[in-house]
């Protein structure tokens, strides 16, 4: 049994909160402080690019793994199998 780690999301969420100044989708660019106020501050999802049901016992997720991604798009990536890769699902948002 793998479960994911909530301290390494926060990390995340915080290095990327202290670069930009905000949590926007990787894919869309939404932004749910911008759309919904304080209410919205500091959410997000995070997309793990190696799914935790791959990794190996003993294996951790590495913060460079894990993409910020709004709730919508996120459940795009994870639709069909294949799952889509951010890439994929940014040049079909772009068209």
């Amino acid at each position: 049994m793998r479960e994911r780690n909530s301290k390494i999301v926060r990390k995340k969420k915080d290095t990327v909160v202290a670069s930009n100044g905000k949590l926007v989708c990787e894919v869309c660019g939404f932004d749910f402080q911008a759309k919904y106020g304080e209410l919205g501050e500091g959410f997000a999802e995070c997309h793990h690019e190696v799914p935790v049901s791959e990794l190996k016992p003993g294996q951790r997720t590495k913060m460079e793994e894990l993409r910020i991604v709004c709730s919508n798009c996120h459940r795009m990536i994870h639709r069909k199998k294949p799952w889509k890769s951010i890439a994929d699902l940014q040049r079909l948002v772009q068209n």
